[in-house]
This record gives structure tokens, C-alpha cells and sequence, in this order.
């Protein structure tokens, strides 16, 4: 009796945790990359891969999962996501097949201007320092606690204290600082240090140390307000005033009804059908998809000069013709792109077919074109209608019963704006609106008039999470993070391993090359060179070659339907990150 009892009680607790007493424990894979049977989650931290992965166990679906990875990505990288961030998520419900965009990417204040900028001081030296990248005036309204909660109230299964859970015990614990994480605070320790709460990271040290645990109690405690009470916990009350009162301090303009207002808002998906495949991405705000899409048309059409092959790597011919293929596109983003609630976007004349044509004429399989060469531009019918008005994380999670979520949040640049308010990193968004038209944010992107700063609006993005299906069930579920590089890197990464044979492991670890248009560079990866042959090949066409330490980093599930289903997942080594699953 006394044996019967305790298994009784042991199979009570497990119960109580939500699990199944036959349930298999979720597993951390060994290296930046695994193979799973029944759900997955890759994100750029293993941490955040493991607390999606715990979600799964205890009985929470895709959007549970989704949600707490983010969570935990906010106490595991502050310098990239968080709640003070914003983003987009990407969900396919499997049981009707649906498809659902949420957007809850950051507004700009009320009190924001479109010379709001102008002849503005840099607010302290150091990088990233232009009073849009750093202090109040830096800061949109954050969106991802909003974001969470609607994704879990439309999809979830679990309550959302029992979601935030994992990510409360972390910040209480602390995470293990990573070389990544130490190097930046290294770079930005000047600024970060201004901030009470972040200059107790440092612990009198100009740098946090890899492999000393940096814990957050007063992160815990807002997060576990999160799960009690929901977005209103952020947006309303005690924490509200908080932020309110740290965005003034630090020269902002923010205010409680600025908060209290924000909204996360559903758009439809950007869809199009290209090398047989169907793919499903970002639409503006973001023009990370529009970007994405449009290469691939481009492709397509010339697709007889670089001849897809898979019996090894891509070729030079392809990766002049993928540099080519983005200069156009990124010209779009340049003159059209703004919030979509307050500027006049002209997507079906921009993907019209004669449009796109006429931009496959413009390549030459031998010579890098100007980006000029590729413009096309549409006349009066983009005017703005109400022109007045590498920090970043992406994460996939596959669940058993065949939910998938795309999702990438950001607080922008690292560690945001560089100040804190109830111990959450605030953001630095406003940055991505243009400063003044023609100047270049952080990451080189030339700014128009559409987007410009404005009451209510929101930023134009490169955020690109993205789902392929073949045949109406999703094969692929990718993203990156990076800036402007996320786009190129998502799409290398899908057709890496659609078109030229490579393992989805092999072509998140390949390397990757970048082109925007302005500047006129080709940009390669110092983590990960390309090959002295194929860089010379791309050279000898005239391609102005500038390195960089890294294009972006992707997080990629592949998977593999059927009768002995299997999940590949991947997390981009070039981060140091780990996927989990069962």
C-alpha cells in the first residue's frame, strides 16, 4: 500500500506540472543544431530554446511556446529583445490551416514630429549615440508585452503565469553571460553604466564576465506581474508610470496615454508562389517580405544564367545574380515604405509583372549594376497620404499537433536605448523612422519621406519572419536577426537548402553575402568567409567588396511531414545559440 501510495503522489505532481506521467523531457541538443520527433524550438539562445521546449512538455501549444521563448530571450540577451522591444509573429494553425500576421512593433509617442531630430545634441559620446539611437527620445512605445498577450489569448492553451514562469526563474537565478553578451557590453559599458540598474551589471568591471551569471529581481518582478495581471501590468499602473518616468528622465517624450493606447494590430501575410514553393512572410510595416519576395520573381526570370544545381555549393553566377536581385527592392524601401496606417503603399504596382521584368532586363550575368540601373520608379500614385502623421532575436517553434510560429522581436540596436525602467531594457526604435530624408539610420538604410517620425506611427522594418509550405503544409519556418541583413539572409538560407541540396544545418552555417543598394557595397562575413575563387569571381564583375564581421543570424526548423515526421532545428552558431525539442 505504502508503494501504491508514493506512486500515486509522484504521479499527482507530475500532473499538477502539466505533464503527462509518460511525457519525454525535453532535450537541448548538443550543438547548434538537432533532429526531433515531435516539437521543436530554435532560438538564438539555448536558454530561451530550453524554456520553449518546457512550455511544449507541460502541455502548451506553438503560441504558448512562442511566447515564453520571448520571454526568456528578454532575461537571457537583453542587449537584443525584450519587453521593452516590439516585433512581428508569423502563425500557421494547423487545424483550419489559417495563417495569421500580428503586428506589435513599436509606435512612436504622440508628441513625435518629423523634425523632431532637427539640430538635436548627440545625448553622451560613444557608438550609436545620435538622439535617435540613444536616451528617451530613442524610445517608441514598446509592443511586445501586447504582443505576447494577444498571441496567447487568440492561440494559447496555458495560462500566461504559467507561460512567463520559466523566463521568472531565470531573471531570479541569473543567466551565464556569453562571450556575445560581454563583448557588447564591453562596447556600450560608457553608456549602459549612466543607467542605475545596468551599472550594477558591471559590478566595478568595464565589462560583464563570460561565465559569471547576471541576475534581474526586479525583471522577475515585472515579469511576474505580466503573468498575473497581462499587458495591462505594463501598460497601466505602477509599471506604466515607471517607464514614463525613466523615458522623461532620460530626455523623452512618452506619456501614460501613449501606453495606455497601444494596440497590436493583425495584417494580412505577404504570400507568393516562386520555385514551386509558397512562401509567407512579413508585410509593411516590415519591407522585409516585399524585399524577399521580389528577389525571387527577379530570380526566377533570369534563373538560366546562375542554373540552380545540387550537387554543391552556390555558385559566383548566383550570388552576383542574388546581390543584383536585392538593389531594386531596397530602392522601393527608400522612396515608398512607411506605416501602412498612414502612407499610401503602392505593393501591386511595385510587384507588377512588366515592373519585374523590366528589372530582370536590367542584369547582366558579368556586371554589377549600378543600383540606379534598377530603379523603376511609379510616379505620383505613392504619394503619402499623412506624412505628418543588432539587437534583435528570432525564434521558431513547431509543436506536436502541427502548429508552427515565425516570430523576430527586437529592441533594436544593442541593449536599446541604453536605460532601463522596471528592469526592463527600453528601446531604441525610432531610429528606424528616417531622421531627415536621405540621411541613413544604424544600418546604412536610406530614409523617405513615408517614413518619416509621426504621431502614432510605426517604423518601417526588415523583420522578415517567414513560413514556406509545399503544398499547403508549411515545409520551412525561418528568420534572422541583423538589421537590414535579415531579409538577405533568410532568403540564402531557404533557397541554400531548397535549391542547392544542402542540409538545413549546412546552410544556416554557409556563408552569406549582402547587398542594399545603398551603399553600393557588397558585404561579406568575416565569421564565416566566402571563398578566395567566388569572392574573386564576384569582384572581377565589378562588385565593390566590403567584410563585415557577420551578415545576420537565422534560426530555421525544417520539417518533415508524414509518416515518420522529423523536426530539424537550427540555431545559428554565428550567435552561439541552441535548439530544443523531443
Amino acid at each position: 500500500m505504502a508503494l501504491l501510495r508514493a506512486v500515486a503522489v509522484a504521479l499527482l505532481a507530475l500532473c499538477l506540472l502539466g505533464q503527462s506521467p509518460r511525457a519525454e523531457a525535453p532535450r537541448l541538443a548538443d550543438t547548434f543544431w538537432g533532429e526531433f520527433a515531435r516539437m521543436a524550438v530554435a532560438a538564438d539562445h539555448p536558454d530561451a530554446s530550453a524554456a520553449g521546449a518546457e512550455i511544449l512538455a507541460r502541455g502548451g501549444n506553438a503560441a504558448d511556446a512562442a511566447a515564453a521563448t520571448m520571454l526568456a530571450l528578454g532575461v537571457a540577451n537583453p542587449a537584443s529583445s525584450g519587453l521593452g522591444g516590439g516585433g512581428f509573429a508569423l502563425y500557421y494553425r494547423a487545424s483550419d490551416g489559417s495563417l495569421t500576421f500580428l503586428d506589435f512593433r513599436e509606435r512612436a509617442p504622440a508628441a513625435a514630429r518629423p523634425d523632431m531630430y532637427d539640430e538635436v545634441a548627440a545625448p553622451m559620446e560613444g557608438p550609436a549615440n545620435a538622439a535617435s539611437q540613444l536616451g528617451g527620445l530613442a524610445t517608441g512605445v514598446p509592443g511586445e508585452p501586447a504582443g505576447i498577450a494577444e498571441l496567447v489569448r487568440r492561440f494559447g492553451s496555458l495560462p500566461l503565469a504559467q507561460i512567463a514562469a520559466p523566463a521568472v526563474r531565470l531573471a531570479e537565478r541569473g543567466v551565464v553571460v556569453t562571450p556575445a553578451l560581454a563583448h557588447l557590453s564591453r562596447v556600450f559599458g560608457p553608456q549602459m553604466r549612466r543607467d542605475p540598474l545596468m551599472r550594477t551589471w558591471f559590478g566595478g568591471e568595464e565589462a560583464l564576465a563570460v561565465g559569471t551569471r547576471l541576475r534581474q529581481p526586479q525583471l522577475a518582478r515585472t515579469l511576474r506581474a505580466l503573468g498575473s495581471r497581462g499587458a495591462d501590468a505594463i501598460y497601466r499602473g505602477r509599471i506604466a508610470r515607471a517607464i514614463v518616468r525613466a523615458n522623461r528622465e532620460a530626455g523623452g517624450v512618452l506619456t501614460l496615454a501613449d501606453l495606455r493606447d497601444y494596440r497590436v494590430v493583425e495584417r494580412a501575410p505577404l504570400r507568393g508562389h516562386h520555385f514551386g514553393f509558397e512562401w509567407v512572410t512579413a508585410p509593411p510595416p516590415s519591407a522585409g517580405g516585399f524585399t524577399l519576395l521580389q528577389s525571387l520573381a527577379v530570380l526566377e526570370r533570369i534563373d538560366e544564367r546562375w542554373r540552380p544545381t545540387a550537387d554543391g555549393p552556390p555558385s559566383a553566377a548566383f550570388l552576383h545574380a542574388l546581390a543584383e536581385s536585392w538593389k531594386g527592392p531596397f530602392l522601393d524601401r527608400e522612396r515608398y515604405f512607411g506605416d501602412p496606417d498612414h502612407v499610401a503603399l503602392p505593393l501591386e504596382a511595385m510587384m507588377a509583372p512588366q515592373r519585374l521584368q523590366a528589372r530582370a532586363d536590367a542584369f547582366h550575368p558579368a556586371l554589377a549594376m549600378p543600383p540606379e540601373d534598377y530603379d523603376r520608379p511609379l510616379g505620383p500614385s505613392a504619394a503619402v497620404l499623412q506624412s505628418d502623421n543588432a539587437g534583435t532575436s528570432h525564434l521558431c517553434v513547431v509543436d506536436a499537433e502541427g502548429n508552427v510560429a515565425a516570430v523576430t522581436t527586437t529592441v533594436n540596436l544593442p541593449f536599446g536605448a541604453r536605460y532601463t525602467a522596471a528592469g526592463i531594457v527600453m528601446n531604441d526604435e525610432m531610429d528606424d523612422f528616417a531622421r531627415a530624408v536621405g540621411e541613413a539610420n544604424a544600418f546604412g538604410l536610406v530614409g523617405g519621406a513615408p517614413n518619416l517620425p509621426g504621431p502614432g506611427k510605426r517604423p518601417v522594418s526588415t523583420m522578415s519572419p517567414t513560413l514556406v509550405l509545399h503544398e499547403g503544409a508549411p515545409l520551412l519556418c525561418l528568420g534572422a536577426s541583423g538589421g537590414s541583413r535579415i531579409v538577405t539572409a533568410t532568403e540564402q538560407v531557404a533557397l541554400y537548402h531548397l535549391l542547392f541540396g544542402m542540409s538545413a544545418a549546412q546552410a544556416v552555417q554557409a556563408p552569406r553575402i549582402h547587398h542594399q543598394g545603398h551603399p553600393n557595397e557588397l558585404r561579406t562575413e568575416e565569421v564565416q568567409p566566402l571563398d578566395a575563387e567566388r569572392l574573386g569571381a564576384l569582384t572581377a564583375r565589378g562588385h565593390i567588396h566590403e567584410p563585415i564581421h557577420n551578415v545576420a543570424n537565422v534560426q530555421l526548423v525544417r520539417i518533415h511531414a508524414g509518416q515518420g515526421r522529423r523536426l530539424v532545428a537550427v540555431s545559428d552558431p554565428r550567435k552561439g545559440g541552441r535548439p530544443a525539442g523531443r
